[in-house]
């Protein structure tokens, strides 16, 4: 608090009065009581509309800050980034979606530069897209792989423009981690599938076989056996038996052996049927 303000209030006052006696014309007579009250009038209604002013000041004052609170909601939680850059890259102005995609606090990101948090690998892209984006007026949108710390990789899409001065660009930056997963995910599965047909596509075609032992020619000439030509050119193993024919022809005995069994165990099943 000021000491001398008393001091001052009063020397003010003595100096208006002194303003006052020179500007009033010598030889002025005293105001009437009519003049007195027409001053009063006046007075009265001039106060009323520095009144009427404040009100409307104070109006205009509330609607300005409604619509900065509303502006502030829409740029800071809005589901975008939004950052200012200048034509190093350096950070001027962030959101608190920005600062969020990051992992960091918004005053760590101003006066950084952007491309320190763009992965090595897609740095070169960052630059070129700078270098559009304030080389003419036209939108400029670039696809990079923001780093975070201790989290994976954030995909990203930057679109930017440049501002009227040329001093600044305006960027928007969207997630796109999800999309670009998928879009992985969609490359994975395809190469799967494609490892998959090349292996069918190896079984296909005229196969070069003996009439005699079922023997396959390979392609170097070669003659294996069909087991192992199979299986060297799929992932299908084998379990041996042997057919009825072969059977027959080969183990009369032990064909013998398996039918009287068979008629053996038929038997004993009618019997508990019969019971």
């Amino acid at each position: 608090m000021n000491r001398n303000q008393p001091s001052n209030a009063a020397e003010l006052r003595r100096r208006a009065e002194l303003r006052l006696k020179r500007q009033r014309p010598k030889g002025r007579r005293q105001r009437t009581e009519l003049e007195t009250a027409r001053l009063l009038h006046e007075l009265e209604v001039h106060q009323i509309e520095l009144e009427m002013q404040n009100e409307e000041l104070q109006q205009a004052c509330a609607k300005a800050d409604a619509l900065l609170a509303q502006y502030t909601d829409l740029y800071d939680f809005a589901p975008t980034g939004y950052f200012n850059l200048a034509r190093d890259g350096t950070i001027l102005a962030v959101n608190l979606t920005g600062a969020r995609f990051l992992g960091l606090e918004r005053a760590q990101l101003l006066n950084r530069r952007f491309g320190l948090l763009v992965s090595v690998s897609d740095r070169s892209v960052f630059k070129a897209f700078l270098e559009k984006a304030f080389a003419g007026k036209a939108r400029q949108c670039c696809e990079v792989a923001l780093l975070r710390a201790e989290t994976a990789p954030l995909f990203v899409r930057i679109e930017a423009v440049v501002s009227e001065g040329g001093r600044e660009c305006r960027a928007a930056v969207l997630d796109i981690t999800e999309r670009h997963q998928a879009e992985a995910e969609r490359e994975r599965l395809i190469q799967e599938l494609q490892t998959a047909l090349a292996r069918v596509k190896q079984l296909s075609g005229l196969l070069p076989i003996c009439a005699n032992c079922k023997s396959i020619r390979n392609d170097e000439g070669y003659w294996s056996q069909v087991e192992s030509y199979v299986s060297s050119h799929s992932e299908a193993t084998f379990s041996h038996s042997i057919c009825p024919e072969c059977l027959h022809t080969l183990y009369p005995e032990l064909e013998r052996e398996v039918l009287e069994r068979t008629a053996e165990s038929l038997a004993r099943a009618n019997e508990r049927q019969s019971e």
